[in-house]
């Protein structure tokens, strides 16, 4: 059966880690990577994690299996942090929460959910997270791209965004991130969110928003603003949720898939179904993770900690966006590099062409994945004068 299996080619990012390791150059700069890293260029285990690992293992009994929605207590923790505790959502018994492995497996899911009630199609703005269209189409959803940024303008295409999102209606799934863009950046306003609850309301499509950076914009009641107003405004929502960057949890996998709906009894005929697909897919979710999460939501001493933790990640990668902006306005670089300053999260997209990426890699040793996506992570006051003279001589005509 495999005898004439053809070798894939490696992962772009995998294989740009493994070029950036095997460089020699000591002034070299890994911006390709995903994943938070501190100053030292580790991704550290947060403290509260490493206590709350510590508290479950000390209390664990058992490894038998975990019920199909995850760990104990994990789902209405994680439905508490996203709607908050005096939400009417939850009061109402609207949302319902399955624990699924990681962002991906929720992606997954929602897909052969979406696919398994009569999806017509999913729309993704352009550009977005390249895991998404495998993700997606793999559970059997017909995928449409509409614009979604502006290069030239290095900003959100609201009115062209607006002009695809128009033509959806029932049956029609939008995709939407939750805050902290991947990989632009660049999020939709309070207004242009309350402008899509409008139309959705209208169209009748479902938003599917993913959630993988909650907490890293402003805070965490702020970046849950499009997942509160579209529960609030409209008869059903799908999130996707991560544990993975909010909590450093990568590679136990920890993430939720939840429904919003009109009622009570939906919510849990929907969940219900939910969870029959998994069953059929990964049966159970990786409980570790889980009962970490739960473990430090449900202790305030280990809230309060992993709050402050989390705020300090995002300000470090806030504080790494202004310095890029505050030295290429140094450079003179102020027209072509000022927008990093105003956007949020992890990612960025440098306006650069696949020569100019080249460019920087071959002769500067700068590692940044096609497309021109960067992780503020990799930026420090030591490298980002090396950084943005590497752009410019790049960039220079």
């Amino acid at each position: 059966m495999f005898a004439d299996t053809k070798l894939l080619p490696p992962d772009p990012i995998l294989g740009l880690t493994k070029l950036f390791q095997d460089d020699p150059r000591p002034d070299k700069i890994d911006l390709g990577v995903g994943v938070y890293r501190d100053i030292n260029g580790t991704t550290p285990i947060m403290k509260a994690v490493a206590q709350a690992e510590a508290n479950v293992t000390a209390k664990q009994t058992t490894k038998a299996y975990t019920p199909t929605d995850g760990a104990p207590g994990f789902g209405p923790a994680i439905l508490d942090l996203i709607f908050g505790k005096d939400s009417e959502t939850l009061s109402a018994g609207r949302a319902a929460a399955v624990q699924t492995p990681g962002g991906c497996g929720a992606l997954r899911l929602a897909g052969e959910l979406a696919n398994s009630q009569g999806a017509a199609s999913l729309t993704l703005g352009e550009p977005t997270w390249p895991n998404h269209v495998p993700l997606l189409s793999a559970a059997g959803l017909k995928l449409n791209s509409i614009p979604y940024y502006d290069r030239d303008a290095n900003a959100v295409d609201f009115e062209a965004f607006k002009a695809g999102v128009s033509k959806l209606g029932p049956k029609d799934v939008l995709l939407l991130h939750g805050c902290c863009h991947n990989p632009t950046g660049a999020d939709l306003s309070t207004e242009q969110i309350d402008e899509i609850a409008t139309m959705a309301a209208a169209q009748g499509f479902l938003p599917l928003v993913d959630t993988a950076y909650h907490g890293f914009s402003k805070d965490l009641d702020a970046d849950a603003y499009m997942v509160r107003k579209f529960s609030a405004d409209l008869p059903e929502v799908l999130i996707t949720y991560s544990c993975s960057k909010n909590f450093g949890l990568y590679r136990e996998r920890t993430g939720a898939l939840i429904y919003v709906g009109p009622n009570a009894d939906n919510a849990l005929a929907v969940k219900s179904h939910a969870t029959s697909l998994a069953r059929r897919n990964y049966s159970i979710p990786p409980a570790h993770g889980g009962a970490i999460v739960a473990e430090i939501l449900s202790d305030a001493a280990l809230t309060a900690l992993w709050r402050e933790e989390l705020s300090e990640m995002a300000k470090r990668v806030q504080g790494n966006r202004r310095l890029l902006a505050r030295t290429a306005e140094n450079f003179g670089l102020h027209n072509q590099l000022s927008f990093i300053a105003e956007q949020a999260g992890m990612f960025s997209l440098l306006p650069l062409t696949d020569d100019q990426l080249r460019a920087m890699r071959d002769e500067h040793g700068v590692y940044i994945v096609g497309g021109g996506r960067i992780n503020l992570c990799g930026v420090n006051e030591n490298n980002v004068e090396h950084l943005v003279r590497s752009f410019k001589n790049a960039t220079a005509p």
